[in-house]
């Protein structure tokens, strides 16, 4: 805590919690600012700071529950089912079991994926030769019968069309690439619409969507997201198992287009399960693969010892572990 670090995970934090917990490591309320600080963050950062600790506050202590559990054992009588578990066991042997809710990963996904990729997107955008700023675009439907799962991905494509013709006019050599992210959200009615975050370079101009003929099945506003990633982060952190069982059957509840491809690479690291991160290290390129997961670069395999079984509409994962 003395030279600005978390005391668990080693990341650097302007706000420390009692034990000297950074905000993504604790579950405590209250938040104690350091006199000093390393470096002045800006507004984007800070609000994205926040955002990360309340994303994955739970899920990381989630994560140190059953891995307590784990290490010390437990009766399944007891503390064993309050957590969803289920646990066999022989002489050298128990099997331990979990119900999964799809909904609820579905929503995790959903968060790490856009909450990551505003912070990948706005370190590019900074480190960039261009100029420019992010501006958030918000299309609704008129009724709910307009409404088709490909609707956003036309939009963007007319978008990314107009915006590929006007920096070929304006920059001749290296030329800035079309970044975007966009959540979904319903409406208390159950309507779909879109929060789209779009990063314009200066010296172009984005028309309104509606009038230009690009979103022909309602209404669009557009204004400068002062507070981007932050703002972007609001709508994800809405999401929850309900939401997702409630959106319509085809629609995807989100997107991210334009990293290059070291953020892609870093996009899919922090998606991946702690595990594999942990097996592989942080520069692996790891993806899913039959029975586990794969690092790209070094073809190195990672058999998952988790099972995934369908039963009666659960999804139930299990492992072998060898008895204590």
């Amino acid at each position: 805590m003395a030279d600005g670090t978390c005391s668990f995970c080693g990341d650097t934090t302007v706000y420390f919690f009692p034990g000297g917990l950074c905000v993504a490591c604790t579950g405590k309320a209250a938040r104690i600012k350091l006199a000093e600080t390393l470096k002045q963050q800006s507004s984007e950062l800070t609000a994205f700071d926040a955002s990360v600790g309340t994303m994955h506050a739970a899920a990381r202590r989630s994560e140190m529950a059953v891995a307590k559990v784990q290490q010390h054992g437990f009766s399944a009588a007891a503390g064993g089912r309050s957590l969803g578990l289920v646990h066999s066991s022989t002489s050298d042997t128990r099997r331990v079991s979990m119900t999964l809710d799809p909904n609820h990963l579905r929503s995790v996904r959903l968060k790490k994926s856009i909450i990551t990729g505003a912070r990948l997107h706005d370190q590019e955008a900074k480190k960039g030769a261009f100029r420019g700023a992010w501006y958030m675009l918000t299309t609704t439907y008129r009724n709910r019968s307009d409404c088709s799962a490909r609707d956003i991905s036309e939009t963007l494509k007319r978008i990314r069309g107009f915006f590929n013709r006007a920096v070929r006019l304006r920059f001749r050599s290296y030329r800035p690439r079309f970044r975007y992210l966009w959540v979904g959200e319903l409406t208390k009615a159950g309507v779909p619409h879109y929060h789209v975050l779009i990063w314009i370079p200066r010296g172009i101009f984005i028309p309104k969507a509606d009038r230009r003929g690009w979103w022909p099945h309602g209404h669009t506003k557009i204004e400068k997201a002062r507070n981007a990633v932050g703002y972007l982060a609001k709508y994800a952190s809405k999401f929850c198992p309900d939401m997702i069982a409630a959106f319509p059957k085809g629609f995807r509840t989100h997107a991210i287009g334009g990293l290059d491809v070291e953020s892609k690479r870093e996009l899919r690291w922090w998606k991946a399960p702690k595990s594999a991160r942990d097996v592989f290290g942080p520069l692996a390129d790891i993806r899913k693969a039959l029975g586990g997961y794969v690092d790209k670069l070094t073809g190195e395999f990672w058999p998952s010892p988790w099972k995934v079984i369908f039963d009666k509409g659960q999804l139930i994962i299990w492992k072998l572990e060898l008895s204590a």
